[in-house]
Parts: C-alpha cells; structure tokens; sequence
C-alpha cells in the first residue's frame, strides 16, 4: 500500500472537518464510551512507578490528552497539521497534567523515533479508515518503546460491518491468492486511496503473534455513541523488561 498516498488523503479529508470534529469532542467527553476510554489510559498510565514519556499515535485534536496522568511528556502525532493546531486547545485542557506537550505533524507509517523513545504508547480510533494493523506497524511501536513498556490500541471489529460486507470481504480473502496478477495490481491501486480496515479477533491474535511483544490481551468494545457506533477489538500489549 501506498502510505503516502493514502496521507495525502487523509490530510484533505481532516482538512474540511476538522473543525466540527473539535466541537465533536465536546460532545464525545460527556458519553460512557469516553468515560471507558479515559478509565483505561488513567490505569497504563498510572501503572509506572515514575513519570513516563507517552506517545499517541493519531491524537487528532487531543480528545485524549486529559485522560493521561503521571506524564512527564506526551508526544501527539497526527498527520493533519489542523488537527494539530486545534489540539493546543484540547478538550477540557485545564485538566491535562502532562507536563510538557510535543505536537508533531507526519506520517505514522513513515516515522521514526529513537529505541527505547517511550514508556507508552497508545492510538485510539486511528486503525481503520486508511490504517491498517500491520505487524511492521506493531514491531515499530515495540522498538520505540522501553523495556517494561506498554501498547494500547483500538481497531475496527470486523462484526461492525453488515452481514452482506462481512461474507464480501471473506470471499475476497479466499480468492486473492489465486487472482491475476493484473487484477491484484487494480485491486491494490483502488486499495491505496482511502482504504477502510476491519480484523477480526483470530486475525488480530495472529498478527500479535508475529510480533516482539511478550503478551498481549484483546477484548471487544461496544461503541455506544452519539457520534459513532461499532465494534471495536482493543489490545493492550506489553514489552518484555529487562532482567
């Protein structure tokens, strides 16, 4: 897949919403579903004994920033650059405690961090519409964090799609290693617009697998919105510490 074309995409899309998907914040922080999201990353990230660097891969707007405690420093990394800009008024920023905020405007796929750059790191909502999980993806966040680190990440549930999507996309699963070459070529061309990514939690699993991590959990979340609803799989996974 082409990343940098799917980037562009994804930049342009942001650029005509993001506006309306900061008021959304305000709206989303009043819901259970935030309230779900918020309990689990004030749990990883108070689970340190010492003050951590944090990175959040997607933070959009910075709907997230408030729900962190215990951060020395927190990186946000989007690939809209007005995303970014209204991510320096995140939603309910008076109760952000990180002590300092790096906003970075890139290329999650392309980036590149230092090893051992993170105590955690965690995407919410990001894997999905044009990000999809992958097992490089999964080895880069392992060689960013430190050792003892944690991964959390969300990912659209397959059972989020109608029936009549669900058996598509399964027979196209069967049938791609036995298409044309040429077909597989159009296929990938049409899949490196604006791709839409779904897994189930066998798929999820087996990528896991193929990974660094030590040990992973995946749960299903019901997202019960007013802004948005599905299925979502959620890991947490951690990196093995130093003996």
């Amino acid at each position: 897949m082409n990343y940098e074309v799917v980037e562009q995409n994804i930049r342009a899309s942001y650029r005509a919403v993001y506006q309306q998907y900061r008021r959304d914040d305000e709206v989303e922080v009043q819901t259970e579903n935030h309230r779900h999201f918020s309990t689990i990353l004030q749990e990883l990230s108070s689970s340190f004994a010492r003050k951590i660097r944090v990175l959040e891969a997607g933070c959009g707007t910075g709907r997230y920033f408030h729900c962190l405690k215990n951060v020395e420093e927190l990186v946000g990394l989007d690939v809209s650059q007005e995303m970014l800009e209204a991510a320096q008024r995140p939603v309910r920023e008076e109760e952000v405690t990180a002590e300092r905020i790096q906003l970075l405007c890139g290329n999650i796929y392309l980036a590149s961090f230092p090893a051992h750059s993170f105590d955690f790191i965690y995407s919410i909502g990001m894997f999905g519409n044009g990000c999809p999980v992958t097992v490089e993806m999964l080895q880069k966040f392992h060689h960013w964090l430190r050792p003892g680190g944690k991964l959390f990440f969300n990912a659209l549930d397959e059972a989020t799609l109608p029936a009549a999507a669900r058996l598509r996309k399964k027979a196209k699963r069967a049938l791609l290693p036995v298409l044309p070459r040429s077909i597989k070529t159009r296929l990938n061309e049409k899949q490196s617009q604006l791709p839409f990514f779904v897994l189930t939690r066998a798929g999820l699993d087996e990528i896991m697998k193929k990974t660094r991590f030590s040990a992973w959990e995946i749960q299903n979340h019901r997202c019960q919105s007013p802004l948005w609803r599905g299925v979502f799989l959620e890991c947490v996974a951690n990196k093995r510490a130093h003996k």
